[in-house]
Parts: structure tokens; C-alpha cells; sequence
């Protein structure tokens, strides 16, 4: 097996926040319902009259895809699942799959927190596809437009005594376009489709991504 799926150096270092702390939210009393005094009930759907109207909820900023005319633009970063707090097979599962979510994402926005949170600090190959797709972003100052890598038909081996869990998978790298600041092309990857194999383990607290090796033969 060897690598072929990332050309960069290695990140000299990667911040690695605590991943999939839940933002805590203000509790939010309900409002009380509306009594009506005997004998002076009033239409609910009466308008007060004082012409004021309930303000709706602000929307999300609407995402922009990435082209030749600039980097993607409001791109929600993707949600960390639950699952990977848990010592299960779904636990490492989830932990791989949210893994390259978070390098789309990293693809698309230059943002390496997401992807380096579930990143193990001596996974070489963890942070060589990081540097290669954070260089464009801060050294080039160029982005990508991309379809995004996912993950198929996923075989997880169980797991060891010691929280460790290999996965058997399918690896399709969509296919991408890296552009320079003007938004010259600097060159264009077609999809394809790999045999991968993946090594997580299981800290305690959560899953971490230690190891990916990718198959030199592309699937037909």
C-alpha cells in the first residue's frame, strides 16, 4: 500500500481544540399562554392593533460554491457527531466519515481546525493533506472548487483491547480545480475512486484518526 492521495509537507504544528463541545444555549423560558378574564375573551388571532408584527428568525447567510470567480463563501462547517465520544464501531465509523467532511470542508475554506480536532498528532498523512490543501489557501493565496471526498461501503475489523479499530473502505475523491489569487487554473483533478484503509483509536474520551493508507490502483 502507499500514499498517493496528498502531495504537500507536513504542518510543523496544528492547533487541535477540543472537538464536539456543545455550544451551551441560555434557557429560554416559555411564554406564558394567554388567559382570557371571565367574560372578556379575546380572538387570538385579532391583531392587537398596535401594528407591530413578530420579527422572523434571521436566516443563515446562503452558501457560495467555489469557482474560477473566488473561494466558497459561507460554507456551514460540518457537525460533529455524537457517535465518536463512544467506544463502538459506529463510534470509529462516524469518526472517519466526519474525518473527511472535515477535509472538504478544509478544501473549500482553507480552515484546518474542524479536520485537525480529530487528526492523531503523529498521523503523518493526516497532516501532509492538510498542508496540502491549507498551503493554497495561506501561502498561494489561491482556494479550491470541489466536489468534496467521501467515504463507501465501510468494514470495520472490531474493536481491540486497547481502543484501537481498522476500517475497510471505498475512497472517492471528488473531483477538483485549484485556482491562483487571480483565478488562473493551476490544475484540475477528475474523481476517482480508491481501496482505502483507515487505523482509529479510542482515547476515552474520543476517536482518533492515527493512520490512512490509500491503494496505488484506482477502482474502475
Amino acid at each position: 500500500m502507499s500514499v498517493v492521495l496528498v502531495l504537500g509537507l507536513a504542518l510543523s504544528s496544528c492547533g487541535r481544540d477540543d472537538a464536539g463541545a456543545e455550544s451551551g444555549g441560555a434557557d429560554v423560558e416559555p411564554s406564558a399562554e394567554e388567559t382570557s378574564p371571565e367574560g372578556g375573551a379575546s380572538d387570538p388571532e385579532q391583531s392587537s392593533g398596535d401594528g407591530s408584527e413578530a420579527e422572523e428568525p434571521e436566516s443563515s447567510p446562503t452558501p457560495v460554491p467555489a469557482s474560477s470567480d473566488g473561494p466558497a463563501q459561507n460554507w456551514p462547517e460540518p457537525e460533529v457527531p455524537d457517535e465518536i465520544y463512544e467506544e463502538t464501531e459506529e463510534g470509529a465509523l462516524a469518526a472517519l466519515t466526519y474525518w473527511f467532511e472535515a477535509i472538504t470542508y478544509l478544501q473549500l475554506t482553507g480552515e484546518f481546525e474542524p479536520v485537525s480536532a480529530v487528526s492523531a498528532p503523529d498521523c503523518a498523512m493526516c497532516d501532509n493533506t492538510i498542508a496540502q490543501f491549507y498551503d493554497l489557501y495561506e501561502v498561494e493565496s489561491g482556494w479550491y472548487a470541489a466536489e468534496g471526498t467521501t467515504t463507501q461501503d465501510e468494514l470495520a475489523s472490531g474493536i481491540t483491547g486497547d481502543g484501537h479499530a481498522r476500517i475497510l473502505f471505498a475512497l472517492v475523491e471528488g473531483g477538483y480545480t485549484a485556482y491562483g489569487p487571480e483565478g488562473e487554473s493551476l490544475g484540475v483533478v477528475e474523481s476517482r475512486t480508491y481501496d482505502a484503509e483507515a487505523f482509529l483509536y479510542f482515547d476515552g474520551s474520543q476517536w482518533w484518526v492515527s493512520e490512512l493508507e490509500i491503494a496505488d490502483a484506482v477502482v474502475e
